[in-house]
């Protein structure tokens, strides 16, 4: 279960927030609360076309929704419960990365055009500024009485325009390098103020009275600026939650009222209180330097299942389900599950010595350690390097280290292969690898790590290389033992496995398609198409594979001339990532995910 949000508005005493996910059923689901105790005033799901919500805003009398890949902006009243497609701002893949109601107009900032629009609230009138940057992401919108200002992801760009419209002025130069540009901004007495990375930056719209104030090393970002309602300017911080007063010349800490979030809201409350939302659906009230009030709407009717970002089967007879910001570790024979929370989503997992399992987190970056007894998170460090997501680890039980294959930041190619000593937790991170490309995944045959590649990296527009690339790697020496362009006309790996001296690989460009390759001829001995991408994986010498698009587990052929056959068709999908495959100590089965619920698919014998 989560109570992920994304969405977050307030009028009077209420907040609103919306799902990050649909519900099972497809809908979205918005919740109403009281700001001041929490108590839930409604649930209500709604029947929007999207991938969940995204961002809210409110005019004091209707909630506007924009939804994750939708044309529509819909407006909710919350007299009536009903929801409308209120304006076509978009196309059918847009997002609203940010909206802001000024005066007469609704603000909006789009992905995946990075543009900048606003829609008179009165009849719906839509009117574009323009595109902000190379970014695919609008992240933040600003307006004054006289300006409107926009500002983008990485690379982060800032542009003002006249309210009226005209040709727009770059104030990009005042802004300082930021690995994600701009994540949050507001504008107050004149003075801009833009969450620039690791620091939060104002000035005057002509550059004067620039200061630029650096966030403490233990924050990440600061992802939330408001003006309380006693014309300070606050600024909250991802992950830690450290609540800041802007100061004329820096950050004076007023407060933590959570840890370990992201966050979707700050917002002023009447009397000097300020009232945030997190995204794992905390609702928090505090006065700066005061205590906070903390209510988790999961408990409040908010929650709902989830897709899954990750699995695994511990030793234990347990199976542990990563989530977006929480874990469950399910005990089916006891029909028994335990949940907690951990800081981010859980990408990837391996379990080491004395059962402590490992995982990636998204997007800190994070490997943690937990205890399986209490479920204590240990941070081990961050795989950093310009990296943003774990895909594949391996426990490597020889020499007590962990292999992580990890893609890069957004509009990055350069994914990496880090290993870990576990003894010291020393991370030796080596992303040459496979040069220009996302590593993908990881198998280990002995001392050999294989890995593959994408050419697309992270969020980039396209490839700098024409041709993804298989590679070797001595996992004792951590040095490059082969690199090798088999198919020349893929641009994407997405799995490989290796059984014998067969190595498995499945395409994402082109989607679907897989070879086995022989390692000690350097030939293809069998190749074909699964109609969609997803894992390879094996067990007692057999290899099967899991695709989304058709949802089909297969087993393959492990001599030439065999057939691919179909074990399970289109199973009704559960994961955010790949479907992955969690054998079973004696081979005979799989757990895996029958759409929301945690399922054991038995394979037939040999």
């Amino acid at each position: 279960m989560t109570a992920a949000v994304r969405g977050a508005a307030v009028i009077g005493d209420s907040v609103f927030i919306t799902s990050r996910f649909n519900t099972p059923e497809g809908k979205m689901r918005l919740g109403e609360f009281d700001v001041h105790t929490g108590e839930t005033r409604a649930i209500v799901d709604l029947a929007i076309p999207s991938n969940g919500g995204q961002k809210l805003a409110a005019d004091g009398r209707y909630v506007y929704i924009g939804p994750a890949g939708s044309a529509y902006v819909y407006r909710y009243d919350p007299l009536s419960r009903e929801v409308v497609a209120w304006v076509r701002a978009g196309g059918n893949t847009t997002w609203y990365y940010d909206m802001v109601v000024h005066g007469e107009h609704l603000y909006i900032g789009t992905y995946p055009d990075c543009t900048v629009k606003r829609i008179r609230l009165a009849d719906g009138g839509v009117e574009t500024y323009g595109r902000i940057s190379t970014s695919q992401y609008a992240a933040a919108v600003a307006v004054d009485d006289e300006y409107v200002y926009g500002g983008s992801a990485a690379p982060g760009t800032l542009l003002v325009w006249p309210k009226a419209g005209g040709a727009p002025t770059n104030l990009t130069p005042h802004l300082s390098a930021s690995p994600v540009g701009i994540l949050d901004m507001l504008v107050h007495d004149g003075i801009i103020y833009v969450a620039s990375g690791r620091q939060l930056i104002s000035f005057r719209r002509d550059g004067s009275d620039r200061v630029s104030r650096d966030i403490p090393a233990e924050d990440r970002y600061i992802d939330q600026v408001t003006v309380g309602s006693d014309g300070k300017v606050y600024a909250l911080c991802r992950l830690t939650t450290n609540l800041y007063e802007v100061t004329p010349d820096g950050l004076t800490k007023v407060g933590q009222p959570l840890a370990d979030v992201e966050n979707q809201l700050l917002a002023p409350l009447p009397g000097g209180a300020l009232l945030g939302v997190s995204g794992l659906g905390h609702v928090w009230k505090a006065t700066p330097g005061g205590e906070a009030a903390v209510w988790q709407t999961a408990t409040r009717g908010f929650g709902y299942p989830e897709t899954i970002q990750s699995m695994m089967r511990h030793t234990r007879n347990q199976i542990w389900v990563g989530g977006h910001y929480a874990m469950t570790v399910h005990r089916p024979e006891a029909g028994k599950s335990d949940r907690f929370d951990v800081n981010g989503e859980v990408k990837a997992m391996a379990e080491g010595r004395a059962g402590v399992v490992y995982a990636g987190l998204y997007p800190s970056t994070q490997i943690v350690a937990i205890d399986p007894d209490n479920y204590a998170v240990t941070v081990l460090g961050l795989l950093g390097n310009e990296q943003l997501r774990t895909k594949r680890i391996h426990h490597d039980k020889l020499r007590n280290q962990l292999i992580v294959a990890s893609s890069p930041q957004t509009t990055k190619h350069t994914g990496a292969l880090t290993f870990i000593d576990l003894t010291d937790n020393t991370f030796d991170t080596h992303r040459e690898f496979l040069p220009e490309q996302s590593v993908m995944d990881v198998a280990v045959q002995g001392t050999t790590a294989y890995i593959v590649g994408d050419t697309y990296g992270e969020g980039t527009s396209g490839p700098i290389r024409k041709v993804a690339q298989v590679a070797a790697v001595d996992i004792v020496t951590r040095t490059l033992l082969w690199r090798e362009e088999i198919k020349p006309a893929w641009q994407s790996y997405e799995s490989v496995y290796v059984v014998g001296n067969l190595l498995y690989a499945m395409g994402r460009r082109p989607r679907g398609a897989w070879f086995a390759y022989d390692l000690h001829t350097r030939t293809i001995v069998m190749e074909g198409d699964l109609g969609g991408y997803g894992q390879f994986n094996g067990v007692d010498g057999r290899v099967f594979s899991w695709v989304h698009w058709t949802n089909d587990i297969s087993e393959l052929p492990t001599v030439p001339g065999g057939e691919v056959t179909t074990l399970y068709d289109n199973v009704p999908r559960g994961w955010y990532n790949n479907p992955a495959f969690h054998f079973t100590p004696d081979g005979t089965s799989t757990w895996g995910m029958f759409g929301n619920d945690l399922a054991r698919f038995p394979l037939p014998k040999k």
